[in-house]
């Protein structure tokens, strides 16, 4: 018998894929006429990723809110996931990021000439590893104060993140 999932189960365990649904068409088999122009894709992917950070971190609080601490913390890693993947395509030019960005990844994305981004991608590879701990070790890290702590970090790296991707969307555009 088919095992029917709950949508927590699904995004615990990965089953639920987040990726913007204009990216589901490759415009290289479409005919020309109909092509978007490449700025336009890539601007309207960009702001679709954004959207999904700003949605995963609203969807946090939420949770927070509800004393549902495990999903605060896996949509909180959503959602810096998706604000990395937004700056991912604009500084590449891609409209198809990697599904899962490593360290190596990340750093150069947040790292800028005047502020260091080695704590954001610290605190993102810690947001990842504390979101995909088993159940029975959460309970030593869910205090309703460390949450609260990691939600409003998680917002001020967004906001920051965010505010870098408007400032250089100019330049591109």
């Amino acid at each position: 018998m088919a095992r029917n999932w709950s949508i927590t189960e699904a995004h615990c365990n990965h089953l639920v894929d987040f990726t913007p649904r204009s990216q589901d068409h490759d415009i290289s088999t479409q005919p020309r006429s109909k092509h978007i122009p490449a700025y336009h894709m890539i601007h309207t992917t960009i702001m679709e990723y954004h959207q999904h950070a700003n949605y995963h971190f609203k969807l946090a609080a939420i949770m927070c809110n509800h004393n549902q601490f495990k999903a605060c913390l896996i949509l909180c890693d959503w959602a810096l996931a998706s604000m990395i993947k937004a700056l991912y395509i604009h500084k590449y030019h891609s409209v198809h990021p990697p599904k899962e960005l490593t360290m190596n990844e990340i750093l150069p994305l947040v790292h800028t000439d005047t502020e260091p981004g080695l704590d954001i991608a610290l605190f993102i590879g810690t947001m990842q590893h504390v979101s995909s701990l088993e159940e029975r070790h959460e309970d030593r890290y869910l205090d309703l104060d460390n949450i609260e702590k990691l939600l409003q970090r998680t917002e001020d790296i967004l906001e920051e993140l965010a505010t870098r991707l408007n400032d250089n969307s100019t330049k591109f555009f």
